[in-house]
């Protein structure tokens, strides 16, 4: 009688259950039809509450055919009664916090409120009964004879989060074998796609690590089928299981977990057995060609965020929100990665705010901790199953390179060496540029041929990494291949050297990064290059600081580099990075002339011109030369745009010498010395915006003198003195002499680099403005209004040499009567100095100036002239001081603007 009250309480709370099941169920499908960003914690109820349910209808029906003897059922009461109090409270918290369709808008307003501040709380259960779920579905699993099996490995996570298109594009390819590709969970979510089929189909799991994981989880199978029987061989065992599998009545559902060493198999597809759905993961590019194939990426923001907060036990609040995105980040959207770092704060009951800090002094412990109970678990080649986090997976398809010896060892030497700038974009031309060196060291033999490089040998090499995982995505199609992969392999391929090793590699990287920052001085670099090139400065940076002890000096390769990496921020408008890259070596005693001009050069460019006056005068001093004198002459004034470009202490000759870290061997007191030369130079520019035109001239001929003596009277550099010569000629009205100037720096910089190089096209639009200034219109908008759209493209809208081209377009528009279009590229101009964030004051205010003598003359903006001539009185002060001729123009015409408006007031 017991036994029948016993089995009468499992099905009353089992009907309870479902009934109850399908209220929740419904409640929040409606409930997220009609929301358009819920809260994860409802998406994932709305999925694990129909296969709570469907199992529960198992459960009732093998009570009732009397597949669940009465013993099976007794121990189930406890796990049924707790499952149907646990569901009831779930109804009870969604009936409260979720709106219902007869609800007023009052009602669901206020419920919505409910719903953000029931998460935690629905959460808990949600948690729980997966627990209790867990202990339902094992007694629902019946034999072939019986019902459908399932024969799964226990390692789903508790918490499955997101990727629900990845589930309906599986649902969607499953008529032919499925490839889930790449490291991003795809385990996991092929577990997840298991348990959501137990209900229609049989479902059995295989370890296809190699061909010996997959004979023994045959042979599992075997003994699962056949309890007892045994098989003399594991083929015999294979065998049994695809007959055994082939003659079942349900649905088949095989997934082949890790195949990543399609090697290690003759042909995995003998494992297959007849008319079966069949899904593999892998981590391998070949297995595309099994089937259909779904690439598992990152984890979105939103899902890695869910993950770490829940796995972490942290609530929503917006300051964990916050470093939780920045943690996402940083792992990559990597699921394996975010679950490890979860799991290391929760067992450390850490604040998440502390997290970053830590990271940084033990990323290599936390990217390699794993939990005593960890889902994660992979078995190797003849080793017992152990668990595994995100550097063992690399570890193992490192294990998976076919090469061996040097060869081998020169692409561990190439992979690490990428390790060390940044992974997102590496082109080929970076390699194939350094094997040209006369002292290329050894490791790049794997990839020569006949000693020249072959494209052939690195681009079988990057294919190779590639399928096994290590690389992420190749791009063979350009003319120069490139690779990516993702953050945390180069974090590993860092940390699993040691740190004297790491500053050999970082002294290696800087060195082939400067050698393609220096080469692209010969050709203009394609936009795409600019960008590589800022990644991987960034990255070095960044490394150096991180790798770099407390105290000591930057290293030696850094040293060597700075002028190359500083000059290539400056020339970009990454002032901020100029100035913080070139400020780590002015501490020291011996610090070059040069790397004092890429300081002053900036300084220029920003019109802090007493900053740059100064430094200028270090280096003459530092070198044993006399300041030059300042005339005392009149200042000059205008508000023309000429485009300047001092170069930073190259020869240009050559395009590649440099001079290097500053020593007492190097000539210092040669008159023609290189550093002298590029000071004149900077100088001369310094003057000529301050309106020291006479005082400017000398130098630009002291400094053309002596280039054309140490290199020849044809050269880039002195073409580019000759350039500004040119400029200074216009603005001094000498229109003879500064088309002399600027005709022979074009000649030799169009027949050098062509018409589509920065410095040509910087000399051609001087000529514009002479040709402006000349009166010849037609001209000066031809060859203004082609070099502005060029210096655009180039450099992007907001960049300070594009903005000064803007500027003298709307002066060329003025003189040609087109006031209105004049007007709004002036204003364009103006939001653009805004935008830029970089503070150059003289550009800002002629452009500011010139607006405001056109505001002056309109009808609809007469009122705003006023303030415009003081905020451009207050630039031009900023930059010359208040005592200069241009400062004192300004605020004379910003009290007439305002006199003129007081009159009008009163008449």
């Amino acid at each position: 009688m017991a036994e029948v009250i016993i089995a009468l309480g499992v099905i009353s709370s089992v009907i309870s259950c479902i009934d109850m099941g399908s209220k929740v169920a419904g409640r929040l499908e409606y409930y997220l039809s009609r929301t358009k960003s819920p809260p994860q914690i409802f998406v994932t109820l709305c999925d694990t509450i129909p296969l709570l349910t469907t199992t529960f209808v198992q459960v009732r029906d093998a009570c009732d055919n009397g597949a669940l003897d009465l013993e099976s059922q007794k121990r189930l009461t406890k796990t049924v009664e707790g499952c149907r109090r646990l569901v009831t409270a779930l109804e009870d918290h969604l009936q409260e916090c979720l709106p219902a369709e007869e609800d007023s808008f009052a009602q669901k307003t206020m419920k919505a409120i409910k719903s953000i501040r029931s998460e935690k709380a629905i959460g808990d259960i949600q948690r729980n009964l997966e627990a209790h779920f867990t202990t339902v579905e094992s007694s629902a699993q019946h034999g072939p004879e019986t019902g459908r099996c399932f024969e799964v490995p226990a390692m789903n996570v508790k918490y499955f989060v997101g990727r629900h298109h990845l589930m309906e594009e599986i649902d969607v390819y499953l008529r032919k074998v499925e490839t889930v590709k790449d490291c991003q969970g795809k385990t996991q979510l092929a577990l997840e796609y298991c348990r959501r089929q137990r209900a229609t189909h049989s479902v059995f799991w295989v370890d296809a690590t190699n061909s010996g994981t997959a004979y023994r989880s045959f042979e599992n199978i075997a003994s699962k089928l056949a309890p007892g029987a045994n098989y003399p061989t594991p083929q015999a065992a294979r065998a049994y299981v695809l007959k055994a599998l082939e003659s079942l009545d349900d649905p088949l559902l095989l997934v082949f977990d890790t195949f990543d060493q399609p090697d290690e198999f003759t042909t995995v597809r003998d494992f297959f057995p007849h008319g079966a759905k069949i899904i593999l993961t892998s981590r391998h590019n070949e297995s595309k060609r099994l089937g259909s194939s779904i690439e598992v990426e990152a984890m979105s923001e939103n899902e890695g965020i869910e993950l770490l907060l829940h796995q972490a036990g942290l609530e929503k609040t917006p300051d964990n929100l916050e470093h939780a995105r920045a943690i996402t980040q940083k792992l990559g959207g990597l699921a394996l990665a975010i679950d490890q770092v979860a799991t290391y704060v929760n067992a450390r009951h850490m604040p998440l705010h502390t997290f970053s800090e830590v990271y940084e002094k033990r990323r290599a412990a936390i990217l390699k901790h794993t939990p005593t109970q960890w889902e994660y678990r992979r078995a190797r080649a003849n080793e017992t199953e152990k668990s595994v986090s995100v550097f063992t997976t690399w570890e193992m398809s490192f294990e998976q390179l076919k090469a061996a010896g040097q060869e081998r060892d020169s692409i561990v030497r190439l992979l690490t060496l990428i390790a060390f700038i940044n992974t997102n974009s590496v082109s080929e031309g970076l390699f194939s540029l350094y094997s040209q060196q006369a002292n290329r060291p050894d490791w790049l033999d794997a990839f020569m041929d006949g000693g020249a490089w072959d494209s052939d040998k690195y681009q079988d090499c990057i294919v190779h990494l590639h399928s096994i995982a290590l690389v992420t995505t190749i791009d063979l199609m350009a003319d120069d291949a490139r690779i990516s992969f993702h953050p945390l392999v180069a974090e590993w391929l860092k940390l699993r050297i040691d740190q004297g090793a790491r500053a050999q590699y970082m002294e290696e990287a800087i060195r082939i990064v400067r050698l393609f920052v220096d080469n692209g001085d010969k050709k203009e670099m394609p936009t795409q290059d600019k960008t590589e090139i800022l990644g991987h400065i960034d990255k070095i940076t960044e490394h150096e600081k991180v790798f770099r002890p407390n105290g000591k000096p930057i290293s030696h390769a850094l040293k060597q580099a700075i002028v190359s990496f500083g000059s290539f921020y400056r020339r970009l408008g990454r002032y901020h990075e100029t100035r913080t890259l070139v400020e780590q070596a002015m501490g020291d005693k011996d610090v070059s002339p040069a790397v004092r001009n890429v300081l002053a050069n900036m300084y220029c460019d920003q019109d802090e011109l007493a900053k740059a006056e100064e430094l200028y005068n270090t280096v003459l001093t530092s070198l044993g030369k006399p300041l030059p004198e300042k005339d005392d002459e009149k200042l000059d004034v205008t508000t023309l745009g000429f485009t300047y470009w001092t170069q930073d202490d190259k020869l240009t000759e050559d395009g590649l010498v440099y001079e290097g870290i500053y020593t007492a061997d190097l000539h210092q007191f040669d008159p023609w010395f290189a550093s002298v030369l590029s000071t004149y130079n900077g100088l001369g520019v310094l003057y000529m915006k301050v309106g020291r035109l006479s005082t400017a001239e000398k130098l630009f001929k002291q400094a053309l003198e002596g280039r054309e003596k140490a290199m020849g009277p044809d050269t880039p550099s002195a073409a580019e003195i000759s350039n500004h010569l040119g400029a200074l000629y216009t603005r001094n009205g000498q229109y003879d002499q500064a088309e002399e100037y600027l005709c022979r720096a074009l000649s030799c910089l169009e027949r050098t680099f062509g018409p589509d190089y920065t410095t040509t096209q910087l000399a051609t639009h001087n000529l514009g403005i002479l040709r402006l200034q000349q009166n010849r219109l037609r001209d000066a908008e031809d060859l203004i209004l082609r070099t502005t759209e060029f210096l655009n493209r180039s450099f992007g809208p907001i960049h300070g040499i594009t903005l000064s081209a803007f500027h003298n377009q709307a002066l060329l528009f003025r003189s040609q009567g087109r006031v209105g279009e004049a007007r709004q590229l002036l204003e364009k101009t103006i939001v653009g100095w805004k935008q830029s964030g970089e503070g150059v004051a003289k550009p800002e205010a002629d452009s500011k100036y010139c607006l405001a003598e056109l505001y002056e003359i309109s009808e609809d903006k007469k009122d705003e002239a006023q303030p415009l001539f003081r905020k451009a009185a207050k630039l031009y002060s900023h930059a010359f001081g208040e005592d200069h001729p241009q400062t004192k123009q300004a605020f004379e015409r910003a009290d007439a603007a305002h006199n003129a408006d007081h009159r009008q007031d009163v008449h």
